[in-house]
């Protein structure tokens, strides 16, 4: 158990927390959350030990055990990735130093002397401590954990030195789990995992008995791990039962009933200052007076912080493409002898939105650099569609590096002239606020370029985005900002993201990469990860062994075909009505567009009739609306023909 009782803590003179009052159990699995800035990573290394309370008390439990996963990766000794890992086990290495120790007195002790009898006994008991506590299987539970996270066999012997930094903090949090905490405490533990990775570790988690602090920006992963979350915001620290999607209604019911009750206080607070107003000079009701003016001041006034609301990043007009975006034919790639790219063919079209999906090293960077045009392809070709215009977000952004303008400025040679009003505006919104904006681009963090960046790609006038893990270093508040703004692109979008919530709410198409080749799932992650679960359970079963006979199916069989029909019906079903909601929404965007087209010519009459000529006025408020309607019927005939495509592709698939 760790507690922390009427904690204050102060950084650079900064209020980050006050009166803060907490208790972590083992068993408990806690989300940790609250805008950058708000104190989570303090919060965490005050539970580690490493940041003392300016006031309050941290207590700990007697032997209790914590470990702690930093962000930011910490420097790891010049060794092979298996001795670091070995020193997980430093309890049962210094019993297995004294086991030989032991063993070399009883082989040269005199037999029978006290000192090898002595030895004997000791030897006898740290045995079975030994072999109770898993010595004998310390190498393996290593390597399967190891494996776990996505490391090879062959990585064992591999300095770590050779590994890159999101590699190394794999290693560390191997290192971590296999130390066996009481408590664990994450500071963003999914940053850098691929989802095979992560799909193992949400298991490994769910099955551990430590108690779990989590900071993490993935709203899937909290939603499937942690039973409460921890707020800190503003200096305030407030806890909330269930997962992250129940912590996020239950605030907003919060909020709801707070406003509920300062407007029913308000309206009290008003009617006794009216009723002081007016009779406190008066003789006969002075005495009410007082007695009222009492009253307002023992009201304990509720205040509502002012609520971050969900924005949207102000974009440009987005230039029109053909309905044909981009074409790949036989597109494949090779580094040398190594294959990166298998060949396949596709398209995208207008308005598509592509989420490439796999493993680290499946070749996702290597595809979305050949679409970018950074690299050239070995096989087959690229081919963009008319008018199109791209932007390319990278995770590295090498542009950035050396520029000495500020971020302003950085920011303002890109946008065209419509935009530069709303500058401030974009960079607020990736967290870039007050004199912030002035600050040279050189001196930034890596994470404050990356935002920075994907600002740059935001102002530009384009109808593709092409973005290599744009959601490295924002906040689940950025994360939804950016979301609400990409929903809104009327262009074309293929990104890379291991964010299952992002990929859930943007993608059309999911594009999944296995070691270099490609599957293409239509829908979104929910339809991915349904489609894939349907795949497994649809898988043959093994055969028979050898030499069983060939006569009536058993029970077992039949039990299985009937399922097998059984699991066939329900993916019947779940197309069927997938189709009939598209055709549902067809019809509907088809009674939109007849009324468009109505409005339109309404319009158009009226503008060629001559009757307003004179009325400058009245003719500008027509071509508005004349404008905005073509727009709207320009809209909507996109999105048909988009429901009209997904459901040709479903008949055809069919």
């Amino acid at each position: 158990m760790i507690s922390i009782t009427d904690g204050e803590l102060l950084l650079g003179g900064k209020p980050i927390f006050s009166n803060l009052s907490w208790r972590i159990d083992r068993g408990k699995r806690i989300g940790l959350v609250g805008p950058n800035g708000a104190g989570k990573t303090s919060l965490l290394r005050v539970l580690a030990g490493e940041y003392p309370l300016e006031k309050g008390i941290v207590e700990k439990s007697r032997g209790l055990r914590i470990g702690y996963l930093p962000q930011d990766c910490a420097e790891l000794p010049r060794q092979r990735v298996g001795e670091i890992l070995w020193q997980a086990f430093e309890p049962l290495n210094a019993m297995e130093r004294e086991i030989h120790t032991l063993l070399d007195t009883i082989q040269t002790a005199e037999n029978g002397s006290p000192a090898h009898d002595k030895a004997l006994h000791r030897y006898a008991e740290l045995q079975e401590e030994f072999h109770q506590r898993g010595g004998y299987q310390r190498e393996s539970e290593a390597k399967k954990i190891m494996l776990g996270l996505g490391f090879q066999h062959a990585d064992w012997d591999r300095p770590a030195a050779e590994f890159s930094g999101g590699w190394r903090m794999r290693i560390l949090l191997a290192r971590l789990l296999l130390e066996k905490s009481d408590i664990l405490l994450l500071d963003e533990p999914t940053n850098h995992l691929d989802p095979e990775s992560l799909a193992w570790f949400e298991q490994y988690l769910l099955g551990t008995e430590s108690g779990l602090v989590i900071v993490s920006h993935d709203r899937y992963f909290l939603d499937r791990i942690v039973t409460q979350i921890a707020e800190i915001e503003r200096g305030r620290f407030r806890l909330y039962p269930g997962h992250y999607s129940q912590y996020r209604i239950q605030k907003q019911a919060i909020r709801e009933q707070l406003m509920a009750q300062k407007q029913h206080q308000d309206r009290e607070i008003a009617h006794l200052e009216r009723f002081i107003e007016r009779f406190k000079a008066k003789n006969t009701k002075a005495s009410q007076a007082q007695s009222r003016i009492k009253r307002l001041e023992k009201i304990e006034r509720i205040e509502i912080e002012t609520e971050a609301k969900t924005v949207t990043i102000p974009l440009p007009p987005t230039p029109r493409s053909g309905r044909e975006v981009l074409m790949l034919d036989r597109l494949g790639h090779c580094y040398g002898e190594v294959r990166a790219l298998h060949p396949f063919s596709a398209v995208i079209h207008r308005g598509g939105r592509v989420a490439v999906w796999g493993p680290n090293g499946a070749g996702k960077t290597t595809l979305l650099s050949l679409m970018a045009k950074i690299l050239e392809p070995t096989e087959g070709s690229v081919q963009w569609g008319y008018n199109t215009h791209i932007a390319y977000f990278s995770q590295h952004h090498a542009e950035l590096q050396d520029s000495q303008q500020s971020v302003l400025e950085e920011l303002s040679a890109v946008a065209p002239a419509e935009m530069q009003a709303r500058l401030r505006d974009v960079l607020a919104a990736f967290l870039f606020q007050g004199d912030d904006v002035f600050k040279p681009v050189s001196v930034l963090s890596g994470g404050e370029k990356s935002r920075l960046a994907l600002a740059k790609l935001l102002v530009r006038p384009v109808n593709v985005l092409i973005m290599d893990e744009p959601l490295n270093h924002l906040d689940i508040a950025t994360v939804e900002t950016l979301e609400e703004t990409l929903k809104t692109f009327a262009g074309t979008i293929v990104f890379v993201s291991h964010d299952r919530f992002f990929a859930d709410r943007l993608a059309t198409q999911i594009w999944e990469m296995q070691a270099g080749r490609v599957t293409i799932f239509q829908g979104n992650f929910q339809d991915y990860d349904y489609a894939k679960r349907l795949q497994v359970s649809a898988a043959p079963a093994a055969p028979p062994p050898a030499g069983q006979g060939t006569g009536d199916p058993p029970s077992s069989t039949r039990e299985q075909r009937k399922e097998q029909r059984r699991r066939e019906a329900e993916a019947r079903n779940h197309l069927n009505a997938l189709r009939r909601k598209q055709e549902k929404e067809c019809a509907a965007i088809e009674e939109k567009i007849h009324a468009a087209e109505a409005e339109i010519q309404a319009l158009e009459t009226q503008l060629s009739s001559g009757e307003f000529v004179r009325d400058e006025n009245k003719m500008a408020e027509l071509s508005r609306r004349y404008k905005q309607a073509i727009k709207l019927r320009d809209r909507l005939y996109e999105k048909w023909e988009e429901l009209v495509d997904a459901l040709e592709c479903g008949v055809q698939g069919g």
